[in-house]
């Protein structure tokens, strides 16, 4: 599976191996089969929603810790910024605070 669907390669063993470990775990043991996938690998969530996986992003998280009110959305939309001049690879951030809101 972490190369056929991950893009993993001979030459790197460990590439991918996390969201493949993730994926069968949770399609195959029963324990795991409420869990929610955590991942901003585009290809990864996708693959984990054709599968029935419930998937959120960072920014799902930040939304929901916002709308929760555990962060306020100034520092919520801060902490994603930083996120992303720190080299993360997010596929959705707000573009202002008020984008965490909904």
């Amino acid at each position: 599976m972490r190369r056929a669907v991950f893009g993993g390669v001979a030459s790197a063993p460990t590439k991918h191996l996390g969201e493949a470990e993730t994926c069968v775990l949770i399609v195959r043991r029963p324990e795991f089969r409420d869990s929610v996938w955590i991942t901003d690998d585009r290809s990864a969530g996708s693959y984990a929603r054709r599968w029935g996986i419930t998937t959120k992003e960072t920014f799902d998280l930040m939304n929901e810790a916002v709308v929760g009110q555990l962060v306020s959305a100034v520092d919520g939309h801060e902490l994603l910024r930083r996120m992303v001049a720190a080299g993360r690879h997010l596929h959705r951030v707000s573009h202002h605070p008020d984008d965490l809101l909904r």
